[in-house]
């Protein structure tokens, strides 16, 4: 949200509005809320400009609040909180007001902010377009999300993202990790399964303490940093950047590196790096 909360504020001031969509307090507000009962395996979160924060609870269910904030009445009551059950499975989706919302609107702004709690078991399956994301202490996820922060802990299962913008946290895995990302920085820690970073355009990569293997697939630019990985780390394609690895129990190997320095350190197996980069 950092980076788009920045655009509307520019847009805002342009047009002589003095209120920003994500303020302390906001022009017109009033609130959203959904509740399920009973056993969910599977929540799909569709959510729209705003903080989403996503966290597993004990005592099961699903129960969503959220404050919808706007540039006026009417565009206030054009954001709604859809929910629906399907079985086992609870769908929320976020619905605003057709072209507000973004830093084009002259003035008009509308966004909501979420706060949701699942049981620590649930799969989840969440789109964000824009904002900071927070997810924790759930079960296997898959984030979508367009622009904003991403901050994930305490995944129980498997953790897929797919970022366009946004700086990347994720904290303590019970599962495998796989990423793609278009830009802003990638810190992965404490991984009980295996590491693998489809793409990264831009941006450094920090990975450490994962029980599996580490693989970067494809890195633009940025550097990469990967320490404390009991089984493999593997590089495929690195353009620009340093690369240091330590700590590593299995093999580690660099296929194409075109600029930029190699270093590794305690690397129980075999090191097979490009020759100019030894």
């Amino acid at each position: 949200m950092n980076k788009f909360a920045a655009q509307l504020l520019t847009a805002t001031l342009l047009s002589g509005v003095a209120v920003s969509a994500w303020a302390q307090e906001c022009e017109f507000s009033s609130d959203r809320a959904a509740n399920f009962n009973g056993p969910v395996k599977k929540v799909v979160v569709n959510a729209g400009a705003g903080y989403l924060k996503i966290r597993g609870d004990a005592a099961g269910g699903v129960k969503a609040t959220g404050r919808a904030c706007a540039s006026s009445e009417s565009v206030l009551g054009k954001i709604a909180l859809e929910s629906r059950r399907e079985n086992d499975t609870v769908y929320l989706t976020v619905v605003m007001a057709e072209g507000v919302g973004n830093a084009f609107s002259f003035g008009r702004y509308s966004s909501l902010d979420l706060d949701i709690t699942v049981p620590r078991d649930a799969q989840l399956d969440v789109t964000d377009s824009s904002g900071d994301l927070e997810l924790s202490e759930v079960g296997a996820a898959k984030v979508d999300d367009n622009s904003g922060d991403l901050l994930l802990k305490n995944i129980n299962g498997n953790l897929t993202i797919n970022d366009t913008s946004g700086e990347i946290r994720v904290v303590s895995v019970v599962g495998n990790v796989e990423v793609s990302d278009s830009s802003g920085n990638i810190d992965i820690e404490d991984v009980r399964g295996d590491v693998k970073v489809l793409t990264d355009s831009s941006g450094d990569i920090a990975i450490a303490k994962v029980t599996g293997s580490a693989e970067v697939v494809n890195d633009s630019s940025g550097d990469i940093t990967i320490r404390d990985v009991k089984k493999n780390v593997n590089i495929d394609n690195d353009s620009s950047g340093n690369v240091n690895v330590s700590d590593v129990g299995g093999k580690f190997s660099v296929r194409v590196k075109a600029t930029g320095n190699i270093l590794h350190e305690r690397v129980m197996g075999g090191v097979r790096i490009p020759a100019k980069a030894s």
